[in-house]
């Protein structure tokens, strides 16, 4: 799969502690999206009115967000 520029500054300058967890992550959410798994997102109550949905609404869009739980 080809990286956009997001994905490739994160591999080159993401590479320790939780900079590179995060890189981790995104790996493991790229394996699951290839096996046709959807991501469950769980956000603490702050992040609720952080506008998230224009961040999400593409991945939303795309069948790739399943639930979205909000304490």
């Amino acid at each position: 799969m080809n990286k956009g520029p997001i994905s490739q500054f994160m591999l080159e300058h993401y590479k320790h502690f939780n900079a590179a967890a995060m890189v981790d992550a995104a790996k493991g959410y790229e394996i699951q999206l290839s096996q046709g798994n959807k991501m469950m997102m769980t956000l603490a109550g702050a992040m609720s009115t952080a506008e998230l949905g224009k961040s999400l609404a593409e991945m939303i869009r795309q069948d790739k967000v399943q639930i979205i739980s909000c304490t």
